[in-house]
């Protein structure tokens, strides 16, 4: 489940509702399932078998961000937030397709039309991968749409100039990349090795790692791509590598997921003993809970974005129940996963052979269950979502109290929050 937010605006008699819209491609999860499940399981072919608690987590804040500011009296009173939500399956033209859906504002993607010209469209928030966000922002910044990813770390989308309307909750990779290099040398490891996922966030990130160790005196023993678009990921050939090398410390420039083939192949082969330098998108992943990989990641260092809380978020998190409409194929394999059971009278929405056979009762506590879901005591990438909204909404608060005194736009008046352009929201955020 890759999110991407959008938010427009409707008057509806005494009040307007913006929505705000999760995007990344509107088609049914079957479709897309194994694209977006955890990868558990490598041995010859790839295995999957557990939802992406986290992304259905970081779902569940964008609904909690949104009743708070519904509720609160003080901002954006007579205004309601609403959402729609889409799963992209990691796959940009679904992400690009979608995000052309809601500029257009019907199932088909019209550029450069709008259906629902009484309905502005306020912002966009995702996706969660660099590069698309990057795709993405040339396109919405043609339109001076907001963008604000929750994720997309790429030191390219610092580019203002290029990039005119996107924001984000998170730090460039330009400190991350100087940051990692830094604490390489800092250990005195003069001789390491360097991996990379194949996009722009792994490509661009790694190169910025390779230069301040280089810099710093230390020597670069190898440079290796995880190619995401092939099936084992070239963990093979990586693995060689790294056998045949002499290297104890590996910096890897890479997300969880697209890491475990690597990983499953070293430890297949039983290479132990190195110790791995990561970067955001896996230094705080639960893949050391997996018994193979408990071994192989003991001694991990790395930096991870900024934990903070959100207040009530746990009392709301247990209030999810698969009779609630919103989201029901998700809350449904959620719940599966979750409680290791099937709903009765229907195939296991996982399509999963290993699953346990016993019935879903709906009576189930998630209190009394364990998971990174429930699991509030850090929350990164949940919390940006949740930061993501709060800024938006502030921002089009900000719009809706504008002075006209203060003359921000070139038509010197303030712009209306049942009609306001995309571009009028920018300037605020």
């Amino acid at each position: 489940m890759i999110l991407l937010v959008c938010i427009y605006a409707t008057q509806n008699f005494q009040f307007s509702e913006i929505s705000l819209f999760i995007i990344g491609g509107r088609v049914k999860y079957p479709d897309c399932r194994k694209l977006q499940q955890w990868i558990v399981k490598y041995q010859n072919n790839l295995m999957v078998v557990r939802f992406q608690f986290e992304s259905y987590q970081q779902l569940q804040a964008l609904r909690f961000a949104m009743e708070e500011i519904n509720e609160d009296p003080d901002i954006l009173p007579n205004v309601t937030l609403g959402f729609q939500a889409y799963d992209s399956c990691d796959v940009l033209h679904l992400d690009l397709g979608s995000s052309l859906q809601v500029l257009t504002g019907s199932n088909a993607a019209i550029p450069n039309y709008r259906c629902l010209p009484d309905i502005p469209l306020a912002a966009i928030i995702g996706p969660a991968i660099s590069t698309h966000s990057i795709l993405l922002a040339h396109i919405l910044g043609l339109y001076r749409y907001p963008q604000i990813s929750h994720y997309s770390t790429s030191h390219l989308l610092s580019n203002h100039r290029t990039f005119p309307s996107f924001f984000r909750t998170v730090p460039s990779d330009a400190n991350q990349s100087l940051g990692l290099a830094k604490l390489v040398l800092y250990f005195g490891w003069t001789w390491v090795g360097l991996l990379a996922i194949d996009n722009d966030y792994g490509q661009q990130g790694i190169q910025m790692v390779r230069q301040e160790i280089i810099k710093g005196g230390a020597c670069v023993a190898f440079t290796e791509n995880i190619l995401i678009n092939q099936p084992n990921h070239n963990a093979p050939h990586i693995v060689k590598v790294i056998r045949k090398s002499t290297v104890k410390v590996i910096v890897v420039f890479s997300t969880d997921i697209e890491l475990i083939p690597i990983l499953y192949e070293m430890w297949g082969q039983k290479i132990t003993n190195i110790t791995f330098v990561a970067s955001e998108g896996w230094v705080t992943t639960s893949l050391q809970s997996i018994r193979e990989f408990s071994e192989l990641l003991t001694g991990t260092l790395g930096f991870a974005f900024y934990s903070g809380t959100i207040p009530g978020f746990s009392k709301f998190l247990n209030t999810i129940h698969p009779s609630v409409p919103l989201g029901g194929d998700w809350t449904q394999i959620f719940w599966e996963q979750a409680f290791n059971c099937k709903f009765p009278g229907e195939i296991n929405s996982t399509g999963l052979s290993d699953i346990s056979s016993k019935e879903c009762s709906g009576q189930e506590d998630l209190e009394s269950t364990q998971n990174s879901f429930t699991d509030v005591s850090s929350l990164r990438n949940t919390y940006n979502v949740y930061a993501s909204i709060h800024v938006l909404a502030q921002s089009l608060d900000d719009l809706n109290n504008c002075n006209m005194v203060e003359k921000l736009f070139s038509s010197n008046h303030c712009a209306d929050i049942y009609n306001f352009k995309p571009w009028q929201v920018t300037q605020h955020l």
